[in-house]
């Protein structure tokens, strides 16, 4: 009879930290698949965490991070971004950007309608012009040999977002 309760007991536990690990890992803290600003989708070799206002969040690309930081009028700190060649995240601190040129970092397949159903163009994407980190500054500078657009240090894209 004492051991049926101590099996029991321990079924119990073990169900019970289950059910919590469950909700811990799929309610409270789920693994993000899209942007938080932009609701576009996460790509292993673009994402970057950032903390804007000091909520923190993973953002789509660096760009989509500094727009946002730049409506809301609170400050930005890049937390991780991750090597566009190895998709492995750095630091934000050591690493080079490409900016612009041909390359398009974040793109989504909505067309922009307007109520006659027509297309009309693109005023304003948040994540232009795209924006490319790499660990190396000979990777950046191949990309923008190949791509085109401006290779810039961590200090030069940040000086964009406004209210630091």
């Amino acid at each position: 009879m004492n051991i049926r309760r101590i099996a029991f007991a321990i079924i119990l536990i073990v169900l019970s930290s289950a059910v919590t690990f469950g909700w811990y890992r799929y309610v409270a803290h789920p693994v993000p698949v899209a942007c938080r600003y932009c609701a576009r989708p996460l790509h292993s070799n673009l994402m970057v965490t950032a903390e804007i206002g000091g909520k923190r969040a993973e953002a789509c690309c660096a760009r989509c991070a500094i727009s946002e930081a730049n409506q809301e009028h609170k400050p930005l700190r890049l937390i991780t971004v991750h090597d566009y060649r190895s998709g492995h995240a750095i630091s934000p601190a050591g690493a080079w950007f490409v900016e612009g040129g041909s390359a398009v970092s974040c793109d989504h397949d909505a067309m922009p309608m307007n109520e006659m159903k027509g297309t009309d163009a693109m005023a304003f994407d948040r994540c232009t012009p795209s924006t490319f980190a790499f660990a190396e500054r000979k990777d950046a500078d191949a990309f923008a040999d190949r791509n085109g657009g401006s290779v810039l240090s961590f200090a030069q894209l940040m000086s964009e977002a406004r209210y630091q």
